[in-house]
C-alpha cells in the first residue's frame, strides 16, 4: 500500500471514529451522565409510624392469575446510538403499553368510611426535583398530598362519610383550610393514634374532626414505589396504589402507574410529568389524559362504592 492510500486510509478511519464518537461528546446518545447512573434507592420515612405503613405497603402480595401483566425487560442494547431522550420514550411507551393498568379483583357497595394508610410526603421543589429519592412519583397528586379529606368526603353525591387517617389536621391540608374545621382537641398522652374526619361539604370551607383511639374503616388504601431496570436513570418512575380490606387482607384492586419526568439539562420535574394509565372522571364517564385531580379518589371510588356518591348531584367542573 503505498503512503498515500495509508494517509488516505487512516483519515477515513479518524473520521469514522469521529462520527461515532461525536453524538457521544455533544450528549446526544445513551451515555448517561454520571449522576443519573449512580442507582440509588429512594428514601425511606424516619417516622416509625410511618416506617411501619411503609414496610407492610411492601410485604403485599398481589394475587396471582387475575390479570396482572409480569414485567417485560426493555432492548437497551437496540437504542445504544439514540438520543437519551428518545430511549426514554419508547421505554415509557413500552411500560405503559406492557404494564400499567387498572386491575380490580372485588368490588364493595355502600362503604361508609376509607382508612389512608400511607400519607403522601408534603410537596417541595426538592423532592419533586429528586431523581432518586421520590418513592413514587406516579401516586403522588397535590389533591392528596394537600387535603384528602376535601377529595373524599362530602357535599351533594360525593360519597365517603368519614375518613381516617394517622396524619393530624395541621399536617393533611393547608393551614388556610385547617382554620375553617371545627376540630376536637386530643387529650391523652403523646399524639392521638388516629384521626377522623367526617361531616365535611366540599361546597363549603367546613368540616369536623376528632382525634381517636381505634379505627372503625374497614377497608384502606395504599401505596408503593415499583423499580424497573434503569427506570429513573431515564426519568422514570413506577408505583401501585392498593386498595384492600383491612381485616381480612384481601387486596381488592391495584392501579399500577408510570410517570415519565419532564428533564432538563440541570434537573428533573415530577409534579406535571406525564402519566400512565390516563384517570377517570368522578362521574365514571370519561378517562382523563395527564392529569391527577381527584386522584387517587378516582379509582379507589371503582373497587369500594361510597354510600351516598351520586355522580348526577356533584357540583364542580366536570374536568374533576
Amino acid at each position: 500500500m503505498s503512503q498515500r492510500s495509508l494517509g488516505i486510509t487512516l483519515c477515513l478511519l479518524l473520521l469514522l471514529n469521529l462520527l461515532v464518537m461525536l453524538p457521544k461528546w455533544l450528549g446526544l446518545t445513551n451515555g448517561t451522565p454520571k449522576e443519573w447512573a449512580q442507582q440509588r434507592d429512594w428514601d425511606k420515612p424516619t417516622d416509625p409510624r410511618e416506617l411501619e405503613a411503609y414496610n407492610f405497603a411492601h410485604s403485599l402480595e398481589l394475587p396471582l392469575g387475575r390479570g396482572l401483566p409480569d414485567p417485560e425487560r426493555f432492548r437497551f442494547k437496540d437504542y445504544r446510538q439514540m438520543p437519551h431522550r428518545v430511549t426514554a420514550a419508547a421505554y415509557f411507551y413500552q411500560l405503559c403499553a406492557r404494564e400499567a393498568g387498572e386491575y380490580i379483583f372485588r368490588t364493595v357497595d355502600k362503604v361508609e368510611g376509607i382508612y389512608q394508610m400511607r400519607a403522601m410526603p408534603k410537596r417541595t421543589e426538592e423532592i419533586l426535583r429528586d431523581r432518586y429519592g421520590f418513592e413514587d412519583p406516579a401516586d403522588w397528586s397535590h389533591w392528596e398530598e394537600n387535603g384528602s379529606p376535601n377529595t373524599f368526603l362530602g357535599g351533594p353525591g360525593k360519597g365517603f362519610r368519614y375518613f381516617e387517617s394517622q396524619r393530624r389536621p395541621e399536617d393533611i391540608a393547608s393551614p388556610l383550610t385547617v382554620e375553617s374545621w371545627r376540630i376536637t382537641p386530643w387529650t391523652g398522652s403523646g399524639n392521638a393514634p388516629y384521626w377522623r374526619y367526617h361531616n365535611f361539604d366540599y361546597t363549603k370551607p367546613d368540616g369536623e374532626v376528632i382525634p381517636i383511639e381505634q379505627l372503625e374503616s374497614r377497608y384502606a388504601y395504599t401505596w408503593r414505589g415499583i423499580r424497573r431496570e434503569r427506570d429513573r436513570e431515564f426519568g422514570i418512575a413506577g408505583g401501585e396504589l392498593i386498595v384492600l380490606d383491612r381485616i381480612t387482607g384481601e387486596i381488592l384492586g391495584v392501579r399500577r402507574s408510570f410517570v415519565a419526568a419532564h428533564q432538563y439539562p440541570d434537573h428533573l420535574d415530577w409534579e406535571f410529568a406525564n402519566v400512565c394509565p390516563s384517570t377517570l372522571r368522578s362521574d365514571g364517564k370519561v378517562r382523563l389524559r395527564n392529569t391527577k385531580v381527584s386522584y387517587p379518589f378516582t379509582f379507589v371510588f371503582q373497587v369500594l362504592k361510597p354510600i351516598d356518591h351520586d355522580a348526577s348531584k356533584m357540583r364542580f367542573s366536570p374536568s374533576f
